[in-house]
């Protein structure tokens, strides 16, 4: 029997990733949120029939004895590297799969920003991929019209009791989130997603060299920002850097979204899960960017800090990988993410400057103390799904049984290593086709680490977080002993992901040290709709969703903040009372 490891591996490599499937675009699913990059498997083509049974007569739950063949299609963001000696036809997902009877036919490799545009084109050929990552509202769009196949009897007859347990945490409905008309259609990514809250991250090394505060307020977050832009806080007497990055080409993004903003000041305008962002307030069910006094409080604050610079000027067009470029090389202060924000472009910060410090707090008030409430959705963001046209839906559940296998209930550190991932070995959990990834206990899992760095004692570590603080270790010790610089040269894995993982679990103002923080203070606004979205609500989302986002680039670019009453009443027309109506029903019905 494996040992149970559920205290896992989230928090120190989601970070590369976005959402889901087989790509690493730095949630993202998931979602959600994703975006976010994902990986395409399309219309199976079986060698021979596939075999239900192993030699013993029982029902085989990971694989096939006669083999059967899925046609891929991969999505790498450009800062995605194979690790050790593996390819995209040569890593340990890809062996696992052929191990037990599934072949891979890699029909297509991509950057991660055109995977969307790809699947959604092949969707329309009527060639489009057997397993796929998409959000609710995609789940029901391709369930009504018949583009992925009623798993119902299926999942019944192939699920592990690995991946009913896994589907089972937390409040147990994560399946009917999946369902619909009663007939399940997608496998759930099941996580908690309080731990993806969004917080700011800006340049501790800047504020001390300008002796300057964390801002807690939205206020002394215009201030730093425009000191950052203004004061010359990395010392190098060149006018090169800015203050705060927004995400404005991919929206309300996970990494650096605009949405961050706002939801200090109490406002939600949208997730990356690609639902309706619904909270209460005042007892109602109201759409999150539809709260005008907030909206446009944080609309003229970004509208100030564009005029003087303190946001990029080209905000409008930046993506996570210009932004992930401009913190690691040193031009940005101030972004948000969720708690593993800086994990990755902190590595090239600190080859860039040693003493380089990014630390993380809770995203400033800018209502009055009290109105900084990160937007937590309640329901899966991503869902696994497969074709109509697929010949062995069953292959789905299958995936998903060695997914949660490998990843959740993994053998020993050996087997950790091969699948989650280990820098320059192994690539890891990026090549998984459909990423389960352990729902983890967030808090415990960072304050055990946390106490472990400041102790020293790693008695009862699992590990996973043996490893995370192995690293975080071999960081620290090459920083005393004036070995660092050497080690970055040389690429040394243990030391670069230490330095990841300090920005976690290791800095007292880490980010995981903030999620613990925010967790415990409860201070989100939950998704008061915790259903899949209803058919109004998908198909009027795409165009309201854009219609918002493009109206705050707008508006933050010099439109006028009035503007965004207009926008409200065009919102409500083109169906936003409507989908709100839909949404204060259900809420009505179940609470």
């Amino acid at each position: 029997m494996k040992r149970k490891w559920f205290e896992k591996f989230l928090a120190a490599f989601i970070a590369v990733t976005c959402v889901t499937g087989l790509a690493a675009c730095g949630s993202a699913e998931t979602a959600n949120s994703t975006n976010m990059a994902q990986s395409d498997a399309v219309q199976t083509e079986a060698s021979q029939t596939a075999a239900d049974t192993v030699d013993s007569g029982e029902l085989n739950l990971y694989g096939y004895e006669d083999p059967i063949t899925l046609k891929v299609g991969l999505a790498f963001n450009s800062d995605f590297e194979w690790q050790g000696d593996e390819s995209v036809d040569n890593n340990t997902w890809y062996n696992l799969y052929k191990e037990n009877g599934i072949n891979l036919d890699i029909m297509y490799n991509v950057d991660g920003s055109q995977q969307e545009t790809k699947r959604t084109t092949a969707i329309a050929s009527g060639n489009y991929p057997d397993i796929m990552a998409v959000s609710g509202s995609d789940l029901i769009k391709y369930a009504q019209t018949g583009v992925i196949a009623d798993i119902t009897e299926v999942y019944e007859k192939y699920a592990s009791d690995q991946l009913r347990e896994y589907q089972a945490w937390g409040d147990g409905n994560s399946l009917n989130a999946a369902k619909v008309d009663g007939k399940l259609y997608g496998i759930p990514q099941v996580n908690d997603y309080r731990g993806d809250a969004m917080m700011m991250f800006i340049r501790q090394d800047w504020l001390d060299n300008l002796n300057l505060e964390i801002p807690t307020t939205m206020e002394e977050l215009k201030a730093v920002a425009k000191a950052f832009t203004e004061q010359d806080p990395d010392g190098n007497g060149v006018d090169d850097t800015y203050g705060l990055a927004l995400n404005g080409k991919e929206g309300f993004n996970y990494w650096s979204g605009i949405q961050a903003f706002f939801e200090g000041y109490g406002a939600a305008p949208g997730y990356w899960n690609g639902q309706f962002t619904f909270i209460e307030k005042d007892g109602k069910v109201v759409w999150g960017g539809s709260l005008a006094e907030e909206m446009k409080a944080g609309l003229a604050d970004l509208q100030e800090m564009y005029a003087n610079g303190s946001l990029a000027k080209n905000f409008g067009t930046m993506d996570y990988n210009q932004i992930t470029q401009d913190v690691g090389a040193g031009r940005c202060g101030i972004y948000f993410a969720p708690r593993w924000g800086a994990m990755v472009p902190v590595v090239d910060a600190v080859k860039a400057n040693p003493e380089a410090r990014i630390v993380s707090a809770k995203i400033p008030e800018g209502m009055g103390e009290g109105s900084s409430k990160p937007y937590i959705p309640t329901t899966p963001g991503t869902y696994f799904v497969i074709s109509s046209k697929c010949k062995n839906p069953e292959a789905l559940i299958k995936l998903c049984n060695l997914s949660v296998d490998k990843l959740c209930y993994y053998e020993d550190e050996t087997e950790y290593d091969m699948y989650t991932g280990k820098g320059g070995v192994y690539s890891g959990w990026k090549a998984c086709l459909v990423q389960l990834t352990s729902q983890g206990e967030a808090v415990e899992n960072i304050d055990e680490e946390h106490e472990a760095i400041k102790t020293g004692n790693k008695e009862g570590l699992t590990q996973s977080q043996l490893i995370d603080v192995t690293n975080m270790e071999a960081y620290t010790t090459a920083v005393k002993d004036g070995t660092l610089i050497e080690k970055l040269k040389a690429e040394d894995p243990d030391v670069l992901a230490g330095i990841g993982m300090w920005t976690v679990s290791g800095d007292d103002l880490g980010g995981g040290i903030t999620m613990v923080d925010l967790i415990k203070d409860n201070n989100y606004n939950y998704s008061v709709y915790n259903y899949i979205p209803t058919e109004t609500m998908s198909s009027k989302f795409s165009t309201l969703d854009k219609l918002a986002l493009e109206t705050i680039v707008k508006i933050i670019s010099g439109d006028s903040v009035d503007s965004y009453d207009t926008f409200l009443q065009s919102w409500e027309a083109l169906g936003g009372t409507e989908v709100t109506r839909e949404a204060q029903e259900w809420y009505d019905q179940n609470h």
